[in-house]
């Protein structure tokens, strides 16, 4: 197991931050494509992001040919963390990020992401 303090640096960042609200919202593995589109970012950030995220041990991340897959990573310690960011106050940004995200989720294809 991990020093926690390392979870807690990792969602400092306000991008890692938004992209664990989403995760922690939809409560299902997203592709990096459906995080992309949410937070509006480029790929290189996100990627990065989601990276610090898995070298956290918050997430877990799979691959499915070019498509990359990340779910949260339960235990009690993380679960503790989702829960706290879940109910970070909600700002402007963040409503437009679960509304983003929404519409992205809607695209799927029996519960699967269209693609990129």
């Amino acid at each position: 197991m991990r020093n926690p303090i390392e979870a807690f640096k990792a969602i400092g960042d306000q991008t890692r931050l938004r992209a664990l609200r989403l995760l922690a919202e939809a409560n299902t593995e997203l592709c990096a494509c459906e995080l992309i589109d949410a937070l509006e970012k480029p790929q290189y950030a996100i990627s990065k992001a989601l990276g610090v995220l898995v070298d956290a041990e918050l997430l877990d991340e799979r691959r499915d040919g070019r498509m990359m897959f990340y779910a949260l990573r339960r235990n009690p310690l993380n679960d503790a963390l989702f829960e706290a960011v879940a109910n970070v106050p909600e700002t402007a940004e963040l409503k437009a990020d679960a509304k983003r995200l929404k519409l992205r989720l809607s695209r799927r294809v029996n519960n699967v992401c269209a693609g990129c």
